[in-house]
């Protein structure tokens, strides 16, 4: 995964720039992610990230075309709780922080709002994990997958001819990590990838 991120980054400028001599459309995307990682323990979409990138589309029929995107995006899970004096009694944060490409399918139903379903591949670039003792050491760390795949989809609404706003959530196929011990319990077998995604896309 990671011999391919510069390659396909390559490819996706190389489209973009030359958007007028083609089918292709593409741009820029840039936005925030709102996230939690189910199977940590701590419930909430409360560890907020940053996305940006570019994308490609290619229509494929009159009502649908494939969009495939090369983007920064940060996952994780945040957790803090404070005394009635407003002391910090407990902290936890993980980061996680992913290169993705997704593959989707749009469908333009309507001038204005284009649903996508679609698979997303993630190469875990870096991670970090704390709590009120400190850093987590580098084999709770080093637990997580590299690759991770996700199933997603989301809502554009097109905002005027340059700009749209994408709203997308995912989750992942498969645990990012193992609990500890290696402990299952029927279909919790890990920690999962919980995100949701507020991006706006520029149309060059």
């Amino acid at each position: 995964m990671r011999k391919l991120i510069l390659p396909l980054t390559i490819f996706l400028i190389c489209y973009t720039g030359t958007l007028h001599a083609q089918d292709f459309k593409g741009g820029l995307l840039a936005g925030m992610s709102a996230t939690q990682v189910d199977g940590d323990g701590y419930g909430g979409y409360k560890q907020a990230g940053l996305t940006a990138g570019v994308w490609v589309s290619l229509p494929i029929s009159n009502t649908y075309s494939i969009r495939t995107e090369l983007k920064f995006l940060q996952k994780g899970s945040h957790s803090q709780t404070k005394d009635e004096l407003g002391a910090v009694t407990d902290f936890y944060k993980l980061r996680l922080n992913y290169i993705a490409l997704p593959f989707l399918l749009e469908y333009h139903f309507n001038e204005k709002f284009v649903p996508f379903v679609g698979i997303d591949f993630g190469y875990l670039w870096k991670a970090y994990e704390s709590n009120m003792e400190g850093s987590f050491p580098e084999e709770d760390i080093a637990k997580f997958r590299k690759v991770e795949i996700s199933a997603s989809g989301g809502v554009e609404y097109l905002i005027n001819s340059r700009f749209s706003f994408c709203a997308s959530f995912s989750y992942s196929a498969f645990p990012v990590r193992r609990h500890r011990g290696d402990i299952t319990y029927r279909l919790n077998r890990g920690q999962f990838n919980n995100v949701l995604q507020f991006y706006l896309r520029y149309h060059m």
